[in-house]
């Protein structure tokens, strides 16, 4: 995982009420064999009920810009779960390079 890294802007994510979490900054490996600087984030969302969403967010290739993947989504307050279940990942990726 990365050590330091600038905060995207996630304010077209949220709501008042929502809660975001950062996770870690990483290498993440896209399914086509790339590696994209990533931003992960867990996201608790309490507008229609409570869901939480696992976000990645990569600098777009216009300068300025961000993407921003939803890598997945669990009903209720599931901060917790979805934050191991990213670092996870980053940390399978890690091993297979």
């Amino acid at each position: 995982m990365r050590d330091v890294a600038a905060a995207p802007d996630l304010a077209l994510l949220l709501a008042p009420t929502d809660q975001a979490q950062f996770v870690a900054m990483c290498d993440w490996p896209t399914r086509t064999g790339r590696v994209e600087a990533s931003w992960l984030y867990v996201v608790l969302h309490r507008g229609h009920g409570a869901w939480t969403h696992a976000y990645r967010v990569v600098p777009d290739r216009r300068p300025g810009h961000l993407a921003v993947f939803l890598e997945r989504a669990e009903p209720g307050d599931a901060r917790e779960a979805l934050a191991a279940w990213l670092r996870g990942r980053v940390a399978a990726a890690d091993t297979r390079r």
